[in-house]
């Protein structure tokens, strides 16, 4: 399905990330870049040349330009509420990078004013267009594996990403909701309850854990197991280490990030499709744009709601709860 128009959009937040995303915006068939907005005025500067557009330090001078009908919000997690604020108050639309806010309490006053103003949200969360993800999806869908019995997911990431954000987020809000919203989205059902534990090592300068685990109970009856860290060494071979394995009654599914490789095991036979093969650069995000065209055109539905975000962020925020009071927790009251 391929979007009918142009859409004008800027990028509120030059990091890492949200360069990504201006770079994909400009290169994009469905999408004109008129802006960009960092509060780094070199940054501004740096990607307002590279770009060719208009760069602000107040993103309210963004949301002023005429015609924007689009902005991407990739500000660090606790700056979210403000743009999306104001934003959907002038009735623009809105792509924000996950985790959707820094508290399931803001995330909750981001999708009321969706919700007031009438105005499309978009969430970012790339496992749904990773096609090594897509592909265990669609084996489930398919019925190779049955009905799911368990699942196990670890997104471990070396000491210099803890560092990098100087304690101003846990692991598991700014990398845990990636698996939190997949394993949701894998099972078709919500986690209803979680216990876990958290150490802190070599960031306990930070006051942040390096390393959480934690035990899942989805409402369908499937149990997990979650693992989250920041204490790789920095230097080692793989920055990232990421494992999924999923196991149902009729087949099982794993994924190892590390060697590139996934397994299926179905009907009796062994399949590993081949994933050693270039991707062309920030594909996942190219792809998410091509759905967020779709999606203002009125003729798809966002991959991931505003409150399937929220979701996978409350089932992060009850982790980081059961971790630092030893009980288990229910959701979604978490009482």
């Amino acid at each position: 399905m391929k979007p009918e128009k142009k859409y004008s959009i800027g990028v509120i937040g030059l990091g890492v990330f949200g360069a990504r995303h201006a770079s994909v915006c400009l290169r994009h068939p469905n999408f004109q870049l008129v802006g960009v907005v960092d509060v780094r005025q070199d940054l501004v500067e740096k990607y307002s040349k590279e770009l060719g557009v208009p760069g602000f330090v107040d993103y309210h001078d963004l949301l002023a330009m005429p015609g924007i009908e689009v902005v991407t919000v990739a500000t660090s997690d606790q700056f979210h509420h403000g743009p999306c604020k104001d934003a959907a108050q002038k009735g623009i639309n809105i792509f924000l990078e996950k985790p959707i806010a820094d508290t399931s309490m803001h995330a909750k006053e981001i999708i009321r004013d969706q919700e007031a103003h009438h105005i499309k949200l978009m969430v970012g969360h790339t496992l749904r267009y990773d096609p090594r993800y897509v592909a265990i999806k669609q084996t489930m869908l398919d019925g190779k594996l049955g009905d799911i019995i368990h699942v196990y997911a670890r997104r471990n990431a070396t000491v210099t990403s803890g560092r990098r954000l100087q304690g101003r987020v846990d692991a598991m809000i700014f990398q845990g909701v990636h698996d939190l919203d997949f394993l949701q989205w894998l099972t078709d059902s919500r986690v209803v309850k979680v216990y876990a534990e958290a150490t802190s090592n070599v960031l306990k300068d930070l006051n942040v854990n390096d390393t959480t685990m934690a035990t899942l109970r989805f409402e369908n009856g499937v149990i997990g197991l979650l693992e989250q860290s920041w204490a790789l060494p920095a230097g080692v071979p793989s920055a990232l280490d990421v494992e999924l394995e999923v196991v149902g009654t009729e087949g099982s599914a794993y994924l190892d990030l590390r060697s590139q490789s996934i397994s299926i095991f179905s009907g009796g036979k062994l399949k590993q499709p081949d994933l050693i093969y270039e991707l062309p650069d920030q594909h996942f995000l190219f792809d998410e744009y091509t759905h967020l065209a779709c999606y203002l055109d009125g003729r798809a539905e966002p991959k991931i709601s505003g409150e399937e975000a929220l979701s996978a962020l409350e089932v992060a925020e009850a982790i980081m709860q059961s971790a630092k009071t030893g009980k288990p927790i229910l959701l979604p009251n978490m009482e």
